[in-house]
């Protein structure tokens, strides 16, 4: 409803879907209308194919030259920003007797891959000499739609127009142009073009707390482990690797069934950018090294119990005192979706009943409304 109705909507499932799993989320995509999938590596295009998705999969990677013929044996569509890679693909396609489609990736202030727009020229004059590609589309990524100010990405929007007009100008055809990601789509409407890329908004979460809230979001993600033993521990007792933890008085410690092999406790370290980011952050590092407050926790029955000691590969210990938590309670885990080991099982549901799971060896069971009869 917030897209106008011309306008194709790409849903990006890349990292197994944001850690949700890439091909149950894609099977609902296409149920639902999407346009496209959008994935990062050919290994997550092809798993989408070999397990039938059938909506066409642009991967988002700049194309190796070795990568050319299991892209177009999968029917995926390839990102090209460079000669190399585009003379390459236009090989195998020779070869396989078809015509490939592609998308063109230009560099307009992200720094990080696609052609630069002085190079538009030379690009026209090589697709427009091999007749056995197709230029689908043309498309680049913002660097800051998500920030409170959107000076950067509106000179991005401009260098990009400008290098759509000269493709338009040289008669070199295309299909489609996209450049709005979840951010540009709630607050730049005007980047819509024929495409927009939707990732964050899909899993439940706003791209950043400066941009407007149009949706009304719903988390799907909830990530539970049961707890394994409880120990009452004495005064001066150490808890976990490394005796980092001294009970100060008498503890009574649960072992919970998650660790940092599963993606608990992980956390991305970004570089404070500005004195006031540095300041909080670290505030925040002081205030955790003083124990004010909790670094990690679980909830049970929605209070906050502290992670106490450090959290082993597979396990980690929590302070139950004065919780009466039983061995077998559940605990719901603040585990970071994209940090999700792929090896946790993952429970999908639909009108509130379970209708397919993911067993630890990724193979996909399908399941009746009780969790207890699998198929």
């Amino acid at each position: 409803r917030l897209v106008s109705p011309v306008v194709k909507i790409m849903a990006v499932v890349k990292s197994d879907a944001y850690g949700h799993g890439a091909v149950e989320v894609a099977r609902v995509l296409e149920e639902t209308g999407a346009d496209m999938l959008a994935v990062t590596t050919v290994e997550e295009g092809r798993e989408l194919v070999q397990n039938g998705i059938e909506l066409p999969v642009l991967v988002f990677a700049p194309l190796l030259s070795c990568q050319a013929k299991t892209v177009l044996d999968y029917g995926l569509v390839p990102t090209i920003d460079s000669l190399a890679a585009l003379e390459a693909l236009a090989r195998q396609a020779r070869a396989q007797g078809i015509k490939a489609a592609f998308h063109l990736k230009v560099e307009t202030g992200m720094g990080r891959s696609g052609i630069m727009p002085e190079e538009v020229g030379s690009f026209i004059k090589s697709i427009k000499s091999l007749p056995s590609l197709s230029l689908q589309g043309i498309y680049s990524h913002l660097a800051t739609a998500m920030a409170e100010r959107k000076e950067h990405a509106q000179k991005q929007y401009q260098v990009f127009c400008q290098v759509l007009d000269m493709f338009r100008k040289e008669k070199c055809p295309f299909e489609i142009s996209h450049i709005a990601n979840s951010a540009a789509l709630l607050d730049l409407r005007e980047m819509e073009l024929d495409m927009v890329r939707v990732g964050t908004l899909l899993y439940g979460q706003y791209p950043s707390p400066y941009v407007k809230r149009k949706l009304d979001l719903k988390d799907p993600w909830k990530v539970k482990a049961r707890v394994l033993s409880v120990k009452k521990l004495p005064a001066g007792s150490p808890v976990g690797y490394g005796r980092d933890y001294i009970a100060k008085k008498p503890l009574e410690v649960g072992v919970v069934a998650i660790g940092y092999a599963d993606g608990f406790g992980q956390q991305p370290h970004t570089r404070p950018v500005k004195t006031y980011d540095l300041i909080k952050s670290t505030a925040k590092g002081l205030t955790q090294l003083a124990r004010l407050v909790p670094v990690n926790f679980v909830r049970w029955q929605n209070k906050k119990i502290p992670v106490v000691g450090r959290i082993a590969m597979q396990l980690c210990m929590v302070d139950a005192s004065g919780h009466n938590i039983k061995v077998g309670d559940e605990v719901s885990v603040p585990l970071r979706r994209t940090s999700a080991g792929a090896r946790l099982p993952r429970i999908f549901f639909r009108d509130g009943s379970a209708v397919m799971v993911r067993d630890i060896n990724g193979a996909l069971l399908k399941c009746t409304t009780k969790f207890s009869k699998f198929e």
